[in-house]
């Protein structure tokens, strides 16, 4: 029997608070949705490929805040969930300018796992588009 905790569903609901935290620069939430072994892949349109862990990631996101950014585009385009086990990915689109200051596709895949009795993000592959394309 499936738990509930473990459906695609929860999954669902884990991102839907990622992204909600995510694009109002919320870095004491990002500190418990992010693992402790966080990574994340981000690759330019150029083909420049950039790297974070977690504390690297999480500054970002101060930084921006710091800034003076309110929030970012929370659009997205779901297209897969698949939970197995105490992992998870999930596969969607998004639209944001939160990487690079201008509005951009981002096409995402998110790997999660459930540790301390919640979802958390593991991984991050990130491909930036041009809206366009």
């Amino acid at each position: 029997m499936t738990k509930p905790t473990h459906t695609k569903a929860a999954i669902r609901g884990a991102m839907d608070r990622l992204i909600d935290r995510a694009t109002h620069f919320d870095v004491d939430a990002l500190e418990t949705i992010y693992h402790r072994d966080f990574h994340t892949t981000l690759v330019m349109p150029d083909g420049t490929v950039s790297t974070y862990d977690k504390e690297g990631f999480i500054a970002h996101f101060r930084k921006q805040a710091e800034e003076g950014r309110t929030r970012l585009n929370p659009w997205a385009d779901w297209h897969d969930f698949h939970v197995l086990g105490d992992s998870a990915v999930c596969v969607l689109t998004r639209k944001h300018s939160g990487m690079n200051g201008e509005e951009m596709k981002l096409l995402c895949n998110i790997e999660w796992r459930f540790e301390d009795g919640r979802w958390q993000v593991l991984r991050e592959q990130i491909f930036l588009r041009p809206l366009d394309s």
